[in-house]
């Protein structure tokens, strides 16, 4: 019996060696088919497991018949027969929403599930160079993100868009924009944008949305939050290179059209016979007019008559709207990344270079950054962190010509016009050349941007850290621009040379102490802490002209005479601001599904005078996850059901000047001595801050084992002491004074949901979200305030009490009379005139509602991704087709071009048409030569819109074709991008109108499409 024991005891080696047998997978993300690396797969039952490497790949000795249980930070656990493995890779299904997940708050990180503010957060898979073909961040988060309202202005390469958080809080357009945290780097003021950051070295992006969540940032954050996280390196990883590019083009799709040759002549003939038809009806019955009134009319006709005698035009036609478009404009983007980490270090490096080729008109836009991020476990105690951000950004001969092109008679020849020295020429009267335009200029602006920290952490005990983080921006700029005296502008000043720039350093230091602890069932989280802020900008330049009549010399030093004192005056100018603040936040949670928040903060800056110049900032927020409870806690369905609400205060001190608080005196030159004069802006030392307070009430659900969830929020936020210059008496020397004016309200609803399919060779994900926001301005010291800036001839942009911000102020138009053909005002006050006191406010810039719908389609190893964005219920107030219904020769003694929907104009009487006639001098009931052309509600049109921002087509080339050539992944695909919109506007883009509503001139967004490829190592 003893033989046989021993027999089988040595034997069992061999047969539990037979028993267990080796196996090899990959594990890859179920939607865009690429690997997933540090997964952990477990054989279940056992404790036997293994990680995958950078390629997703693992190699695991299992039983036959075993299960593995799979499992990775933001993917879905999943458990999986060995049999299924063999067969083909896993495809793990990403959560829709993480729990687990951390979010950044400010100063700290919470988990997801703890969460009882308002924060939506942007993964860095919606950051990838193919859904965003452009240079700005901000423009990734256009359609993502619920309250988030992003619109890029002007079609210009390398320009910021503008970006709202739950509607305007100031009555100030330029400090609409909320506040930019960079890995704790505070970036402030007008030098350091989004711009300054490459989007595929961006990891997240936490918008806080309300106050509570950026009450932490005191008196900076009323007009929302936008934490920025970058990418890091993972520890104990092997090196993963990754290098992402494409190449393709940009073009302006052609909306609107000029009149050609023979268009423009009958419209030039037919508004001066109006007027002289005009004068001989006046004069058919002179009576009551006075001879010198008989005079005028009689020296009108003539000019009128002398008019249609010397018009000349030549037997050719172009549309310079079309001409002076860059058709195929180069766009193209390269990023290459290095990560990896050892058993107490990890680190993050790259490089990338974007470019991008106007459109319209000419100049190019290029960027270089380079990132490099250590990280460091010194000991068990000590953790430090340093990285640097450089970028370098390059705008070359950016020149915009749409209002050249607008002007310009369709006669005019193809090439420019040049005199016998070889200077540039003119057509007609003094009317530019498009092309010669275009050429004449020489601008170089270039600007280079260091972002840098350094940061150690401490564990003074087990549930208590210290942390400590110099954070420093740097702002170099330098521009150039050269206009020879053979060209248009250098004529003037026989040539002119100028160069200015900026320089600029500011940091913040933080310190803060975080305890986390735990007592059985209450979770203990608290953060308290003091920061430093200091900000210093010096700006420069000079101008010198007067230049040989040489084209190829470009040189400062061959101008022979300065600019004016008072310019240089202007150019040179410092500022400092210094600020400094203390902070705390308490967190509690009981059984994880109490949940309670409390943080306060005082804030204090130099810009205000010692009375006002600190303002404490509180905030509170309560939670309650009903998904924990007993009667939910089981359920198969819901796994979170979690009811939230907070109350916050919240500043903003962005309108105010460095020194608005102060009297001060200005520097100048008089009679070529020094002098001192009274400031243009009159010092009030009683201001003190925009202060916002808001409630905000929200539900997060998340159902199907994450596959459904939703977030849904109702907010109402006031801001009071409202910042803006406000005009005052010329008795005082000076043109305006800061003041606190007046509340404005923004109160709607955030709605955020996100469905997926169970994991296969097809899968599907909707994500949707939306924004329904009033703004109103409920007081105000006068019932109207300044909103922007001043056009000449065009509307007033203003503020009103009871609208919303963003109105114009114009008349109310009844359409054409069909008798007269001229337009018909409505006399408010009944008093038979029509003057300003007729004019009433039409809100234009901020629409009622917007949204975005990605959609993500996955069948094998191809992935289809689109993303639309939509805006409702916002207008425009289009400036530039109410200058062209002056029929009247401009300053350069030419009539401009037209466009040519006004071939619908009215031409006799009877016509039913939304166009008046063409007509110069005095006309219509007012008897004034702009009648036709008045800024009035005729100009104001719907800009609602619904683009297909983006979509993207890729395929991942098979894990096994890839192993032969030692590579962790290959994507190729293709994408375009603003590819269709759907909208009544009849201009260029609805989306490029200014801040303030009014689109004068603006280039429109272009339409991009790229080829590219994705490699990992």
């Amino acid at each position: 019996m003893r033989k046989v024991i021993l027999l089988i005891v040595m034997c069992l080696p061999g047969m539990l060696a037979m028993a267990q047998q080796v196996l090899k997978g990959t594990v890859i993300d179920s939607l865009t088919r690429q690997p997933v690396p540090g997964a952990t797969v477990k054989v279940l039952g056992t404790a036997n497991g293994a990680t995958t490497n950078e390629k997703g790949e693992f190699q695991l000795s299992v039983p036959e018949n075993a299960k593995l249980i799979i499992s990775s930070i933001g993917f879905e656990n999943m458990t999986v027969p060995v049999t299924l493995v063999r067969l083909q890779p896993v495809q793990m299904r990403v959560k829709a929403i993480a729990l687990t997940d951390a979010v950044v708050v400010g100063y700290g990180s919470q988990q997801r599930a703890k969460v009882t503010n308002a924060i939506s957060t942007v993964k860095a898979g919606a950051l990838s160079a193919e859904k965003n073909i452009a240079g700005d961040v901000g423009k990734a988060l256009q359609g993502r993100v619920a309250g988030v309202f992003v619109a890029s202005t002007s079609g210009a390469p390398g320009n910021p868009p503008n970006i709202q958080i739950r509607g305007a809080q100031s009555v100030n357009a330029v400090a609409t924009n909320p506040l930019i945290v960079v890995d704790g780097l505070v970036l402030e003021g007008s030098t350091v944008s989004l711009n300054s950051i490459n989007p595929q070295d961006i990891e997240s992006i936490d918008v806080l949305k309300d106050a509570a969540s950026a009450a932490i940032y005191g008196a900076r954050g009323s007009s929302g939050v936008i934490i920025v996280t970058t990418k890091k390196g993972r520890v104990n990883s092997k090196p993963v290179l990754n290098v992402n590019m494409y190449t393709g083009v940009n073009n302006v799709p052609a909306t609107r059209h000029l009149m050609n040759t023979a268009e423009y002549g009958a419209l030039f003939r037919e508004a001066r016979n109006n007027r002289i038809a005009d004068i001989d009806q006046q004069l058919s019955s002179p009576s009551g007019l006075t001879p010198a009134q008989i005079s005028t009319l009689q020296k009108d006709k003539q000019n009128a008559q002398s008019q249609l005698d010397g018009l000349q035009l030549a037997d050719n036609s172009t549309d310079w709207l079309d001409r002076i478009r860059h058709r195929n404009a180069p766009v193209s983007n390269i990023q290459a990344s290095m990560s990896g980490g050892g058993e107490r270090n990890n680190y993050y490096m790259s490089l990338g270079r974007f470019a991008e080729t106007a459109s319209m008109g000419t100049g190019r836009f290029e960027r270089y950054t380079g990132r490099l991020d250590v990280t460091q476990q010194v000991n068990s105690w000590l953790k430090v962190n340093g990285n640097i951000n450089i970028t370098q950004s390059v705008n070359r001969e950016l020149y915009n010509p749409i209002g050249l092109a607008l002007a310009v008679r369709p006669d005019t020849p193809e090439d420019p016009i040049l005199n016998a020295d070889g200077s540039l020429g003119y057509y007609a009267g003094q009317q530019q050349h498009p092309l010669g335009a275009m050429r004449d200029n020489k601008s170089r602006n270039k600007a280079n941007v260091y972002l840098g920290a350094l940061s150690a952490e401490v564990k003074l005990l087990k549930d208590l850290q210290f942390r400590s983080a110099f954070n420093a921006t740097k702002y170099n700029s330098l521009n150039r621009e050269f206009y020879s005296p053979m060209g248009y502008i250098g004529a003037f000043n026989k040539g002119q040379f100028k160069t200015s720039g900026a320089d600029n350093f500011s940091w913040n230091y933080d310190n803060y102490f975080t305890y986390n602890q735990h007592f059985r069932r209450l979770g203990v989280n608290a953060t308290l802490g003091y920061t430093f802020y200091d900000n210093e900008i010096s700006t420069f330049g000079f101008q010198v002209n007067n230049f040989p009549r040489v084209d190829a010399i470009t040189g400062a030093g061959a101008g022979a005479e300065y600019g004016s004192p008072a310019a240089l005056a202007n150019m040179n100018i410092t500022n400092r601001e210094i600020s400094d603040a203390y902070f705390m936040r308490v967190g509690l949670d009981l059984d994880g599904k109490y949940l309670f928040n409390a943080s306060l903060r005082r804030d204090g800056s130099s810009k205000l005078l010692k009375g006002n110049r600190y303002s404490w900032f509180p905030a509170v927020s309560a939670g309650w996850d009903l998904a924990r409870e007993h009667f939910l806690e089981k359920s198969k369905i819901i796994s979170q059901l979690k009811l939230r609400s907070s109350y916050g205060m919240s500043g903003n001190i962005r309108p105010l000047g460095y020194f608005d608080a102060q009297h001060m005196l200005q520097a100048k030159a008089y009679n070529g001595s020094p002098a001192l004069q009274i400031s243009g802006v009159v010092g009030n030392p009683d201001i003190r801050w925009e202060r916002t307070r808001q409630v905000d009430a929200g539900i997060d659900m998340a159902m199907f084992n994450s596959r459904f969830t939703m977030a849904v929020d109702y907010y109402n936020k006031t801001t009071d002491g409202l910042m803006t210059a406000t005009d005052v008496s010329w008795i005082y020397g000076a043109a305006s004074m800061q003041d606190n004016i007046g509340n404005i309200r923004n109160y709607g609803v955030d709605l955020e949901l996100a469905y997926s399919s169970r994991p296969g060779r097809f899968t599907w994900k909707v994500e949707t979200n939306m924004n329904i926001n009033r703004n109103e301005i409920i007081s105000l010291k006068d019932s109207l305030t300044n909103y922007g800036a001043f056009t000449i001839g065009g509307p007033r942009t203003r503020a009103r009490v009871g609208q919303s911000v963003g109105s114009v102020q114009v008349y109310e138009s009844l359409g054409v009379n069909p008798a007269t053909g001229d337009m018909m005002y409505k006399d408010q006050n009944n008093d038979g005139q029509w003057n300003t006191d007729d004019m009433i406010t039409i809100p234009v810039a901020m629409p009622a509602f917007t949204g975005g719908t990605a959609i993500t389609l996955g069948y094998r190893n191809f992935t289809l991704e689109a993303l639309f964005n939509y805006v409702a219920g916002n207008k425009v107030y289009d400036f530039s087709e109410q200058t062209l219904r002056n029929y009247n020769a401009d300053a350069t003694g030419v009539m401009p071009n037209k466009f040519t929907n006004l071939n619908d104009r009215w031409k006799k009487p009877g016509d039913i048409t939304a166009i008046p006639r063409a007509v110069t001098g005095p006309h219509g009931e007012g008897k004034t030569t702009d009648w036709n052309y008045r800024p009035s509600t005729q100009f104001v049109y719907n800009a609602s819109y619904m683009r297909l921002r983006n979509i993207t087509l890729s395929y991942a080339i098979p894990a096994a074709m890839l192993r032969k050539v030692k590579m962790s992944g290959c994507r190729v695909y293709t994408s375009a991008q603003n590819l269709l919109t759907i909208t009544k506007y009849p201009g260029f883009d609805p989306e490029a109108a200014a801040i303030t509503g009014v689109v004068s001139n603006n280039l429109p967004n272009p339409r991009a499409m790229v080829i590219g490829i994705d490699l990992s190592f």
